[in-house]
């Protein structure tokens, strides 16, 4: 026996319910993850991405799955608000799964790569960081403008970071600058190597 007394409208409630929790997960998810770098696919549950020097990249759909549980009171109750907690707990518990996926994957490409810095003993974050940069290559967005790298850190360990680097000298932040302006003229390069493989615009008579 269902909850509602219309049940014509349980496939309504279900798709409005699903819609919100679609539409906050794109949101958040977007903020990971630039939707102009974000991929589509409409069938198919494997790809695989160009040959490079670290071999073949094949890659599968993963599924995230996270379980909620509403009360039966709560619903003979008229609880709306059970409603919207039950949706946030489903949208955590979802971009939980995201993060992790998304964070083991880099791991992976970073271990393969071999493009990993680590803070050891001796090493402060902010050596970390200037090294990590200078392997880093920087690109270019859809407007022609430089694409600075992102941070993706634990709030413990970005407030670590950026103390680390207020306490750095003038030496230290002339070198980082440096370091950016050698990857964004580097970065310009590539584009403009990269453009001259496609003909000019045609501009009419």
């Amino acid at each position: 026996m269902t909850p509602f007394r219309y049940r014509s409208r349980i496939k309504e409630f279900n798709e409005a319910f699903t819609k919100q929790v679609a539409s906050e997960l794109q949101e958040r998810g977007n903020e990971l993850i630039s939707p102009r770098n974000a991929q589509k696919f409409s069938h198919g549950r494997m790809w695989k991405t160009k040959p490079t020097e670290h071999g073949d990249g094949a890659s599968e759909m993963q599924v995230h799955s996270f379980g909620i549980v509403s009360h039966f009171n709560d619903v003979v109750n008229h609880d709306l608000s059970k409603f919207v907690e039950a949706r946030n707990r489903l949208v955590e518990g979802l971009m939980a799964q995201f993060q992790t996926s998304l964070y083991q994957t880099l791991d992976q490409s970073t271990e393969k790569s071999g493009n990993k810095v680590a803070v050891g003993p001796g090493k402060s974050f902010a050596e970390a960081f200037l090294a990590a940069l200078e392997m880093i290559e920087f690109s270019i967005d859809e407007n022609g403008e430089v694409s600075l790298p992102q941070i993706h850190m634990g709030r413990e360990g970005i407030e670590k970071l950026f103390a680390d680097l207020e306490a750095q000298g003038p030496d230290f932040t002339e070198r980082v600058e440096q370091v950016k302006a050698e990857k964004s003229k580097l970065a310009r390069q590539r584009e403009s190597e990269r453009l001259t493989k496609f003909p000019p615009a045609w501009e009419g008579d």
